[in-house]
């Protein structure tokens, strides 16, 4: 049985979104030279700091809102509509760059692409 030579950079791209924070770190252990690799990766792991961020921001928001009597609470729940969407917006984007990464095609995820610039310097696309 005969390898295609763009087959395991195309693993190792799809098990950076299948096991989300391990995956990532393998390919840029195993792979980082190679661009469909480290773009996958880079993302896969920037996608989870674009969500985990947006949990931290709502629970500080939120905590500072909560100190506002009666519509402070409030407040702080309807930005948990936010958070939600943005894991919505993730996930969809997790799925679609998944099928992108075993097709072997370097697309970029929106809002992840930017922290993983920020992340990982000029390495994410």
């Amino acid at each position: 049985m005969t390898q295609k030579p763009n087959e395991g950079p195309r693993f190792l791209a799809a098990l950076a979104y299948v096991l989300p924070l391990l995956g990532g770190l393998l390919g840029l252990a195993i792979d980082r030279a190679n661009p469909l690799t480290r773009l996958h990766a880079t993302q896969s792991i920037g996608a989870l700091l674009t969500l985990a961020l947006s949990l931290v921001v709502w629970a500080a928001a939120g905590f500072v809102l909560a100190q506002v009597p009666v519509i402070g609470p409030i407040f702080s729940i309807s930005l948990f509509s936010m958070v939600i969407a943005m894991a919505i917006f993730l996930a969809v984007n997790w799925i679609i760059s998944l099928w992108f990464a075993l097709r072997g095609e370097e697309r970029i995820i929106p809002l992840a692409n930017r922290v993983t610039l920020r992340v990982f310097g000029g390495e994410g696309s």
